[in-house]
């Protein structure tokens, strides 16, 4: 395979936030010529596809100002400073839900942007509780639970009523790997 491989000469830090900065790097291309990489740089997250133990799934309604819309979401959240992937899964689910984690499966991991962003989403598939406790949702998020079926999220994303994509991703990923598991 071909190297293509940026070097990097020099990174300028341009923004500091809460959650996410925004670095511009000047790079070397492989054929030498010289330009310029806006990125931004995230401690990563987890994304948690909760099942009850009656085979129904735990997701959110949020509010992205992002895209200004009200999204169907699985439970996702920033992973903390030095925190697992694992624990950082089962965190998000009982404060935005409320529902505790049984057990822990590793999907897979994603990286949503990469032409702009570091970010990396760790998937999981959650054995969550029947009932949920109460949810304690960060002071700035706004969330309601819904609990589908699975019919109903498959309806939910083929219709385009679903349309975040790292809850698409972790749903088809998890729903392939179990179909491989009965072959």
């Amino acid at each position: 395979m071909v190297d293509l491989t940026e070097k990097t000469l020099g990174i300028k830090r341009v923004f500091e936030g809460r959650a996410l900065t925004l670095d511009v790097a000047e790079i070397e291309l492989p054929n030498g010529r010289r330009s310029v990489r806006e990125f931004v740089r995230h401690r990563g997250a987890a994304v948690v596809l909760g099942e009850r133990p009656d085979g129904q799934w735990v997701l959110v309604h949020q509010y992205r100002r992002a895209v200004e819309e009200t999204l169907l979401e699985f439970v996702a959240g920033c992973l903390e400073e030095g925190e697992s992937t694992e624990a950082g899964a089962a965190r998000e689910m009982e404060e935005e839900s409320g529902y505790q984690v049984l057990s822990l499966t590793r999907i897979g991991t994603i990286v949503p942007c990469p032409g702009y962003s570091e970010e990396r989403l760790h998937l999981f598939h959650a054995a969550i509780s029947q009932e949920p406790q109460a949810p304690r949702p960060d002071f700035d998020e706004n969330l309601v639970v819904t609990v589908m079926s699975a019919e109903e999220i498959d309806t939910a994303v083929d219709s385009g009523i679903m349309i975040d994509a790292k809850s698409i991703a972790a749903w088809l990923m998890w729903r392939r790997k179990k179909a491989a598991a009965l072959l």
